[in-house]
């Protein structure tokens, strides 16, 4: 008898074992299935589809064309298609036809490509075929992977993930958002507008064609550079397109033929200057996720005042460089911006931004010390010393210069704005109180003035703190508006990545600098074309055929010229100057940046209808004798109509001429004897006079007003005598200094100010001060 045979697999032992092997191995498959559906299951992280960051920011002026398309953080140019409508069927069907046949139908990943393409690279033994979907393609840009196997597999479960929780239209839309379309466009917005100056919704189905032949090796089809070869590309996407069942042949041969109408390569850099300072505070103003930003910006303005700027150059080889600000005063738009005469000149640092550069001032900022004083009781008559001043400072004695080198006596405040007498101004500032005037300034909006009042001191008003064009055309245009200063405005509509509308920033809250009755006399001062002849002559320029408040400034050596000033309608500011700090050859506010600034402002106020700057109306219009701004006398040689605020009018007749044998003499204090002199002017002898004690300053009846934004303690006010006297304040004793002169820190309210002589011998004098607000404090020496 034959024994069966027994096939060793038949074994228990060996059933029990296989079995434990398929179970070892299942296992580990059924987790992995497992994790695989609970990744694919879980929502998409927050955040996953925002473009922003990601967009280009298109910068247009206020007609919509655009300026500068400034680049993504990835340094592409890169726009979203709109989100109010549809995917564009043109693209919809050249890019599916193109990438994705089955796109509509599979889960993210397509069996059946995967299959042909591992037939297709086994054949050819090599990698000559892919299967990536565009859901494969779009995770690809969304979760960038290393390109090994692992990579694939993650990028595949990300395709499946977004098909479970996105529609068909949101991944398509997503994917058309950022793929690479060649010249470091991505998105098929910002192909259309770069290769067909068009958005993308009107494109033709050729050009669709084209955008999706690009995808596919943005390198070799390169429609500017190699149109035949970009041509062949459209043609094969168009015939996958019909075999797809998205074109009939008619369509597709009419597309095949039809002209492209691509645009020649162009990247605008319009305004230069200001869309790199406007890409440097996108943030700030909270414009940080904008894709579309439309400026204020004038274009046909913007593009005068860039020709006035290089003309004026040109014709000036003493000139450098120059940059100037337009706004206007009622909206408070930037309507041209120009930051230097070229931007692209290396050798004259184009690149340079004279508009946000901050640079000393010279005299641009006297009329904010001017209506300071205007705002605390002074009038355009008050008498200012224009004689030799000396003025403690931490570096020593400083003794301020006027421009042309001479002194001019006793000077109505009018005349010294005017003719930007630099020696009054001190005066007038050291008066006021240094803190006072920065208080002022800053409350106009030069932030940049960020030193103490004991830094500056009272070459403040002369411009030793550096200020911008900016800031400068800010605080005027606040003159303009009757004292209040408010943000400048760069943008007129901000759009969001969404659609959304943004809204911009303010860069300071509005706030009131001057009160307006001091504001309105300012700007009747700074606009009298008579009272500035002195030193500027009538015909220059600022002598313009409609009204015009103005200031020139020069810095020291000649470093910086700047003439700001406006019409009721428009604020202008020019800087003429060299970036590399090098001085020019005498040129003054007046003569270097004054003619460019006229030049500007009549094309600014083209077509324009002028209002009057101030209505004189509102004043009381009282006739003054000249040199000492009290009220015209029988002595005095001439007249003068002055206008003051109602009730402000000086009720005394003038005291500084007399007559002497049937003809007017002066009769000047004691402070005005050596320029007198050195004038030849005849003096009368004053009874008394001499070394007999008096003040200088201040005047009998002066008020003071207490800022309550500074500590009453900062708050001092300037005492100076003459002869020898002992000064008492409200009957304490104050020491003065060697040259009379010291400050006191007084409460609110009425005070008496005495000067005894010193020998015991002749008259007291005295004068009574008033202090307007703050709180009560002692009297103290300073």
């Amino acid at each position: 008898m034959r024994r069966a045979f027994k096939h060793p697999t038949s074994s228990p032992r060996l059933r029990t074992s296989s079995l434990r092997l398929r179970r070892g191995l299942l296992a580990p498959l059924g987790v992995g299935a497992v994790a695989m559906l609970l990744f694919v299951a879980r929502p998409l992280p927050p955040g996953l589809l925002d473009p922003d960051g990601a967009l280009s920011v298109r910068v247009l002026d206020r007609d919509g064309q655009l300026l500068r398309e400034i680049p993504s953080r990835r340094a592409s140019r890169s726009v979203s298609l709109p989100r109010d409508g549809p995917v564009p069927a043109a693209l919809r069907d050249a890019f599916i036809a193109s990438e994705d046949r089955r796109f509509e139908w599979h889960p993210g990943v397509d069996p059946l490509a995967i299959v042909r393409a591992a037939g297709t690279n086994l054949r050819a033994a090599r990698v000559v075929s892919g299967a990536s979907t565009l859901t494969q393609q779009l995770a690809r840009l969304l979760v960038p992977r290393r390109r090994t196997i692992a990579g694939k597999a993650q990028e595949a479960l990300w395709a499946l993930r977004l098909t479970a929780h996105l529609s068909r239209e949101d991944i398509l839309r997503a994917y058309l958002d950022r793929v690479a379309l060649g010249h470091d466009l991505v998105g098929a917005e910002a192909a259309a507008q770069a290769y067909f100056g068009r958005p993308a919704r009107t494109l033709s189905v050729g050009q669709a064609a084209l955008l999706a032949a690009i995808a596919r090796s943005p390198v070799r089809v390169d429609p500017w550079r190699d149109p035949e070869v970009a041509r062949r590309a459209m043609r094969e996407v168009l015939g996958r397109m019909r075999r797809a069942g998205r074109l009939d042949a008619e369509l597709e041969r009419v597309a095949a033929a039809a002209d492209l109408d691509l645009v020649p390569p162009a990247r605008p850099f319009g305004a230069p200057h200001l869309v790199v300072d406007l890409a440097g505070k996108l943030e700030t103003l909270g414009l940080g996720h904008a894709v579309k930003v439309r400026t204020t910006l004038d274009p046909a303005l913007q593009r005068d005042v860039e020709r006035s700027v290089r003309s004026e150059l040109a014709a000036d080889p003493r000139l450098g460089q120059a940059a100037v600000l337009v706004l206007d005063n009622l909206s408070a738009e930037v309507l041209a911006y120009v930051g230097s005469a070229d931007f692209l000149d290396a050798a004259r640092e184009g690149q340079n931004d004279g508009v946000r550069a901050r640079r000393q001032p010279g005299s641009a900022l006297k009329p904010f010390a001017y209506g300071l004083a205007l705002a605390s009781g002074w009038t355009p008559a008050s008498v200012l010393s224009d004689v030799d001043l000396e003025v403690a400072t931490a570096g020593g004695a400083w003794l301020p210069r006027n421009y042309d080198r001479r002194q001019h006596g006793p000077v109505r405040l009018r005349a010294a704005l005017a003719n930007s007498y630099n020696v009054p101004a001190v005066e007038l500032t050291e008066t006021l109180g240094p803190e006072r005037v920065l208080d002022v300034l800053r409350q106009a909006g030069f932030a940049s003035l960020e030193a103490s009042a004991e830094h500056y001191g009272a070459g403040l008003v002369l411009g030793n703190g550096d200020v911008s064009l900016w800031e400068l055309a800010r605080a005027y245009r606040g003159l303009a508006r009757d004292g209040v200063v408010e943000p400048l405005r760069l943008v007129r509509a901000a759009t969001g990545s969404r659609g959304e509308r943004l809204e911009v920033r303010p860069e300071l809250a509005p706030r009131r600098f001057l009160p307006p009755e001091a504001v309105a006399l300012l700007t009747d001062l700074l606009s009298d074309e008579g009272a500035r002849a002195p030193a500027f002559g009538l015909d220059n320029a600022l002598r313009l055929p409609f009204p015009v408040a103005a200031k020139t400034g020069t810095s020291r050596a000649y470093v910086d010229n700047w003439t700001v000033g406006f019409t009721h309608e428009r604020t202008v500011a020019v800087w003429v100057g060299n970036f590399d700090g090098r001085p020019m050859q005498r040129v003054s506010g007046i003569t270097g940046a004054g003619p460019l600034f006229a030049r500007v402002m009549r094309r600014a106020m083209a077509g324009i209808r002028p209002t009057p700057l101030v209505d004189r109306a509102r004043f009381e219009h009282v006739r003054i004798c000249p040199l000492s701004g009290h009220r015209a006398g029988e002595a005095c040689p001439g007249s003068y109509e002055e206008v003051f605020l109602p009730g402000s009018a000086p009720a005394a007749p003038c005291a500084m001429h007399r007559l002497a044998g049937g003809r007017p003499v002066l009769a000047l204090d004691a402070r005005y004897a050596g320029w007198a002199e050195r004038e030849r002017l005849e003096v009368a002898p004053a009874a008394g006079s001499g070394d007999a004690p008096g003040f200088l300053t201040p005047r009998d009846g002066d008020e003071f007003l207490l800022e309550a934004s500074i500590p009453a303690s900062s708050q001092s006010i300037p005492v100076r005598v003459r002869g020898q006297a002992e000064l008492r304040v409200d009957g304490d004793i104050v020491p003065l200094d060697a040259l009379g002169r010291t400050r006191v820190v007084l409460a609110a309210g009425v005070h008496r100010l005495e000067l005894r002589p010193r020998q015991g011998s002749g008259s007291s004098r005295a004068v009574q001060i008033r202090v307007r607000g703050g709180d009560a404090r002692p009297a103290l020496p300073r």
